[in-house]
């Protein structure tokens, strides 16, 4: 189990300084979908290579190769997509609170596959929600803006759980990461070609820091949540992965300079303390096998 939460807290810190990594990229004019593109390219990369390093065996059925499709371009990719067009219609800060709604919805839904939930895991979750809407902005608000981001929690939950109970649950996580890296880099690359978004990185820097985002916060941090999903179970990995926007919004104070309000920081606390409290309460645990092959990439 405390290999579970390690791996959900590291996963949960690289997805939030990879805004920082992202934004710098876009600074240097890359376009929001030709990033995706590059981004989910080298996470395919990254991940064969680490695959034959290790001699793993890649092979899938045609059930398993169809659902990771599904999932990689739906749960994941679509999740990038939303999350873009909610930032430009809604503060960023705002748009990544929303989007943490994902842990809410993961919760109902494995509560309906039957999925016990302990009392302190359900108020765990709702304070963990509370302190993210304390450290939201509500100063600018559009529906839209408001609608795409709690659908990219939706879609991100379906990413979740599918690691959960779909046929390719019980595959290695390198396996995974790098099969729905590559579906979804093939959609959204063509995406970007029809759309007109498609260019090549526009200098060495940009290169560099695409290739880390790929690295560190794609094929590294979707290898850890998955084996802290099959090691903890779907809801209380997706809670103590609340942890992110804490990280984000402290990595944008130290980088970029961002003031954040008391109440922001009580917000901060809150999410700090009901993941602690998830990682510690035994109720309800599902006990899961977590594939042999996984521990092979720690």
């Amino acid at each position: 189990m405390k290999k579970g939460v390690l791996a959900v807290v590291a996963a949960s810190f690289l997805y939030g300084v990879m805004p920082v990594f992202t934004k710098r990229v876009l600074n240097e004019g890359m376009t929001s979908g030709a990033l995706v593109f590059f981004r989910l390219l080298f996470a395919a990369i990254f991940s064969f290579i680490a695959l034959k390093a290790t001699g793993a065996d890649i092979s899938v059925t045609k059930q398993q190769m169809v659902h990771m499709a599904v999932f990689g371009i739906i749960g994941f990719g679509a999740t990038m997509a939303f999350l873009t067009v909610a930032y430009s219609l809604i503060p960023t800060g705002l748009a990544t609170m929303l989007h943490f709604t994902y842990p809410l919805f993961v919760t109902l839904v494995m509560a309906a596959f039957g999925e016990k939930l302990s009392r302190a895991r359900l108020i765990s979750c709702l304070c963990a929600l509370a302190g993210l809407a304390m450290m939201a902005d509500f100063s600018r608000l559009s529906v839209m803006g408001i609608v795409f981001a709690i659908v990219s929690g939706m879609t991100y939950a379906c990413y979740v759980i599918a690691n959960k109970k779909s046929s390719f649950a019980g595959l290695p996580g390198m396996v995974i990461v790098f099969y729905v890296s590559c579906f979804a880099a093939t959609f959204f690359g063509l995406k970007a070609v029809v759309t007109k978004e498609f260019m090549l990185p526009p200098n060495g820097k940009s290169l560099v820091l695409l290739m880390m985002i790929g690295l560190f916060c794609t094929v590294v941090t979707l290898f850890l949540l998955t084996y802290g999903i099959k090691t903890l179970g779907a809801s209380k990995s997706s809670v103590l992965n609340m942890l992110e926007p804490v990280v984000s919004l402290i990595a944008g104070m130290i980088v970029y300079k961002e003031s954040v309000s008391i109440l922001g920081i009580c917000g901060c606390i809150m999410v700090v303390v009901s993941g602690l409290v998830v990682a510690f309460d035994n109720g309800g645990e599902e006990k899961v096998k977590v594939h042999v092959n996984t521990t092979r990439y720690r």
